[in-house]
């Protein structure tokens, strides 16, 4: 029985919120929205399970169709998976952006249910509405998608946010609670990164509330660090992210090449035209991938290299013009940024990371770091890199407004700090219990009978994803902790 004062509170409180959702409902005109169709929902035992987060909401999954703008500022639509969580008396969650990774495939995307669409699952299990935007020219979206074009990855997050919103108000009967964090994968880190910037520059802050942003193993400087790629003299395992690039940039700004033959080589010039004609459904990265070389001196024209090359000092060259035009690394971010990265990985150089957090530092950035998780490859790094997003995400946002206080209750609290964690980790508990730690491999690091606050070293832990676990009166606390 909650005391009379503090029910007449809550009262007041949906009172309040109710009226925000009527408001809402009937001052929507769904301007963005064009559709959300309910797909399914999953249940977060299974995600629990396979993560070790503490994850309590089943998710609604929704294929979202809205207005936006495409790579040349003409009206077009676009699509996306919206998650939201269903089994609660939450009424106001905060929202998060998933930017998903290089696919070729039009019907690669979030909002087709694809594996990557289970990370967004993942963060919505947490308490979050999340948004996975397929891109411009991905999914419902016509044309070829502009591959690593900041701006219309950033407009394309931007306008699913208004449709997402639109939706929420109108049929949820809830409401974002007015934080935003981003964060991608690969490509996705570009477009994380490119959404952030462009909402400071736009000086849209007070409409997209970033908290955080956690850019993970993204091309931030790609005319700097990318670049490097088509410049090196060893192979690069996925050529076929170049030519998308020259496919995507040469739509854009259009003075790249008039055929494929002015800067592919034989036979690569006769191969690629149907993957990249912006109706592609069947050809998939890993197959071109596989037909192409990994040498950029045998897949490009001798020529085109050399010019490239030799305007490294003037930029005097279009595609130079155009890495540069989607740079997202020199700038001033006001709000807080994470960027995660590995070093062993043979996708995106990490250098991207370490680059822009010089710059964005040099610049005055308040708060910018690059966190290395480890020597993982680019598939390697996926777990940890997102692990560590989401207990950063988890310590900025505020806990959801319960119409109840037993919902609150049931929520565990992390209890290990800091998490991401480097030289020493203390755990906070009151009372006494057996205190276990093990690598996600299996490997014990820790196990002892521990009463109140404990501080352990890691400076000797390999870097890596650690589960923290105390037992104690038949229950048993669970935290998963990355060390880098």
């Amino acid at each position: 029985m909650l005391p009379k004062k503090i029910k007449m509170k809550r009262v007041l409180q949906l009172f309040m919120i109710s009226v925000f959702l009527m408001g809402s409902k009937s001052s929507v005109n769904s301007q963005y929205l064009i559709s959300c169709e309910y797909v399914n929902t999953t249940n977060p035992l299974g995600l629990s399970l396979a993560t070790g987060l503490t994850l309590q909401y089943d998710i609604d999954m929704y294929k979202m169709v809205y207005n936006t703008v495409d790579a040349l500022g003409q009206p077009t639509i676009a699509s996306g998976a919206f998650l939201a969580p269903s089994n609660t008396t939450c009424v106001d969650f905060p929202m998060l952006v998933y930017h998903h990774g290089t696919s070729l495939r039009k019907i690669d995307v979030p909002s087709n249910d694809v594996g990557e669409t289970t990370i967004g699952r993942v963060f919505g299990a947490g308490g979050y509405f999340v948004l996975m935007p397929d891109y411009i020219g991905m999914g419902e979206s016509p044309g070829l998608h502009p591959y690593c074009h900041g701006e219309s990855e950033a407009t394309a997050t931007r306008d699913m946010i208004r449709a997402a919103r639109e939706f929420i108000a109108d049929s949820l009967n809830m409401i974002d609670n007015g934080e935003l964090f981003l964060t991608g994968y690969s490509q996705g880190g570009h477009a994380a990164m490119a959404a952030h910037k462009y909402i400071e520059e736009n000086n849209l802050l007070s409409e997209f509330n970033v908290l955080g942003s956690a850019p993970c193993s993204g091309p931030y400087e790609m005319s700097g660090a990318m670049a490097d790629t088509i410049l090196s003299p060893y192979p690069y395992s996925n050529p076929g992210y170049l030519v998308y690039l020259l496919s995507a940039y040469q739509m854009v700004y259009g003075n790249l090449y008039n055929s494929y033959s002015d800067v592919l080589n034989f036979p690569y010039d006769t191969i690629v035209p149907p993957y990249f004609d912006g109706n592609n459904t069947t050809l998939a990265m890993g197959s071109l991938n596989n037909l192409l070389s990994g040498y950029i001196d045998t897949l490009m024209v001798d020529t085109v290299v050399a010019n490239f090359s030799n305007s490294m000092s003037t930029y005097n060259h279009p595609l130079w013009t155009a890495l540069l035009d989607n740079d997202n690394h020199d700038w001033t971010p006001q709000r807080a940024i994470r960027m995660y990265y590995c070093t062993g990985d043979e996708q995106v150089t990490f250098q991207n990371a370490i680059a822009a957090e010089a710059t964005m530092n040099a610049n005055g950035a308040n708060d910018v770091q690059a966190i290395n998780m480890g020597t993982g490859d680019h598939n390697d790094c996926v777990l940890p890199a997102l692990i560590a997003a989401y207990y950063w995400f988890d310590g900025l946002r505020t806990l959801c407004n319960a119409t109840g206080i037993s919902e609150v209750n049931s929520i565990q609290k992390p209890f290990a700090f800091p998490n991401p964690v480097n030289d020493q980790l203390t755990i906070h508990f009151k009372g006494h219990g057996l205190l276990k730690i093990t690598s996600v491999l299996g490997q014990e690091v820790f196990s002892d009978l521990v009463s109140g606050t404990t501080y352990l070293s890691t400076e000797s832990w390999d870097t890596g994803v650690y589960i923290v676990e105390i037992q104690h009166d038949n229950k048993r606390l669970i935290q998963r902790v990355v060390k880098y």
